[in-house]
């Protein structure tokens, strides 16, 4: 009985390990019946190394269910091992085509499938309805639910045409809040009739579309519970499950973040979480310690603090996910024809002027996250390789040094408007309707400035406003690699 629930107990988790090589105490938690592997940045180097990592761990226990973040846009935990990154879920919804978004998910997943991963936490169909929203941006389709659920569904489809599984989150929605969940407990206060009609109405869509995997959000919707959905039962078990009759895999997001663990333990967040009706309890990148882990859900079941076939339930449905994937075709990838076709579509939406081969670029970017960093250090970097001779700055959160000046904030944004006197000036905004030392920046820049100057909106296209009249406006909607190294052509073009 005890191995038996020891067992059920490590198949309700799924967590993340620092390195390239699994270390051997997970090793022996995949052969002990964990549930799933996450994987992130820290665990790749190249393509090679990843699939060989994948395959040491099914050389554990072959039904171990491999998951990675793959969103799309500027993060991409693949980048050393995938030159084709993902479109982010701004650009696909704001070209509109929903078969360009399945052939793109198609693209990207079947990536994964080749490097052994068969789990695409993804997409992203929360609703952004809020453009203060912290945390949400680029990753969410757009700003209304007809548009997410669209695309959501034909993300899920595309996943699924490559024969992995796809995950649909965060749960019943991270669109509205103006708190970033990885900090602190962000809050919405909607009605119930508002939340069915914005939040939950691409969730409904993408479960009729078979998806396998729902993440929860750390967010707390109080016209149900003045618990965040993660720990909510009323919201896992009650709406998820019975209201919205979603049969799959519900996995919580990472419960080292902020909004879960200022107010309690990573262990008894994964108990709390299972009690309330997650099958999967999820440490990504924090400290994950399998055995104790399983340890602390072993105990809670043994003093009844936690119901033995709540665990079991959860264990069975983590292993049915893992048995269909066995059964499901792999299918190849398009060569990243879709991401090129992104590009393509995005410079030829837009009148972009020929600045020339050396303009100077200065990147306006939010401050690096804790849960994820970019996949190239910034705009400069893209330009000077497609237009030698170009250069600039990345100037970045609230606390922006410019590297090798010795001034802060001000003196920062002064240094870079006399570097680019004289030359071709690209300034790059990212969420400045959110940002108010982005906006302060903005106007510095644009003082006593020509017509050699554009103004690129690298994150929500709702930055466009901030920009004044006569001022030549570019946006990405987003900052994929293919698509900025596209727009960056575009600008230099004529340049010697």
């Amino acid at each position: 009985m005890s191995d038996h629930l020891d067992r059920d107990a490590a198949g309700a988790l799924i967590v993340g390990f620092d390195g390239t090589t699994a270390p051997d105490d997970l090793r022996r938690a995949v052969a002990g019946g964990l549930g799933a592997v996450i994987l992130f940045t820290r665990n790749v180097a190249d393509a090679e190394q990843v699939a060989a990592l994948t395959a040491s761990l099914r050389a554990e226990r072959p039904d171990l269910v491999i998951a990675i973040d793959h969103e799309g846009g500027e993060f991409s935990h693949l980048a050393p091992a995938n030159p084709w990154p993902l479109a982010s879920p701004r650009i696909l919804g704001d070209l509109d085509d929903v078969d360009l978004t399945r052939a793109s998910a198609r693209d990207a997943a079947a990536t994964l499938a080749s490097l052994g991963i068969d789990l695409m936490l993804a997409p992203s169909v929360d609703v952004n309805s809020n453009p203060a929203n912290p945390i949400i941006s680029t990753r969410s389709f757009g700003a209304t639910a007809d548009l997410v659920s669209r695309h959501g569904v034909a993300f899920v489809e595309g996943v699924h045409e490559a024969g992995i599984a796809a995950c649909p989150k965060h749960f019943p929605g991270h669109g509205d809040v103006s708190v970033d969940s990885h900090l602190d407990l962000p809050r919405v206060d909607r009605s119930i009739e508002q939340v069915t009609e914005v939040e939950l109405a691409p969730f409904k869509a993408t479960i009729a579309a078979g998806a396998d995997v729902v993440m929860s959000a750390h967010v707390v919707f109080s016209a149900y519970d003045d618990q965040p959905a993660t720990l909510s039962r009323r919201l896992l078990t009650g709406l998820l499950r019975e209201e919205l009759g979603f049969t799959g895999v519900i996995t919580t997001d990472a419960l080292e973040m902020q909004a879960i663990t200022k107010n309690q333990s990573i262990e008894d967040a994964a108990v709390a979480s299972v009690r309330a009706g997650a099958d999967l309890a999820m440490i990504a990148i924090g400290t994950a310690d399998p055995r104790a882990l399983t340890a602390r859900m072993v105990d809670a079941v043994t003093n009844g603090s936690l119901d033995a076939e709540r665990v079991a339930d959860a264990a069975a449905r983590v292993r049915a996910l893992a048995a269909t994937l066995q059964t499901r075709t792999r299918q190849p990838g398009l060569d990243g024809a879709p991401i090129r076709e992104v590009a393509t579509r995005v410079v030829a939406s837009q009148t972009l002027p020929a600045l020339g081969g050396a303009p100077y670029v200065v990147d306006l970017t939010q401050g690096l996250h804790p849960a994820w960093n970019p996949y190239f250090s910034g705009l400069p970097e893209i330009f000077g390789r497609i237009a030698p001779g170009s250069d600039g700055v990345v100037l970045r959160g609230e606390h922006r040094m410019l590297e090798g000046a010795g001034t802060q904030s001000e003196g920062a944004i002064a240094f870079a408007a006399e570097a680019a006197a004289g030359r071709p000036l690209v300034i790059a905004v990212q969420d400045a309707v959110r940002t108010p030392w982005m906006r302060e920046a903005l106007t510095t820049l644009l003082q006593n400035r020509g017509e050699d100057t554009v103004v690129l909106c690298t994150g929500i296209p709702e930055d466009r406003a901030l920009v004044p009249e006569g001022v030549t406006t570019g946006t990405t909607s987003g900052r994929n690699l293919i698509v900025l190294e596209a727009i960056a052509r575009a600008l230099t073009r004529g340049g010697s």
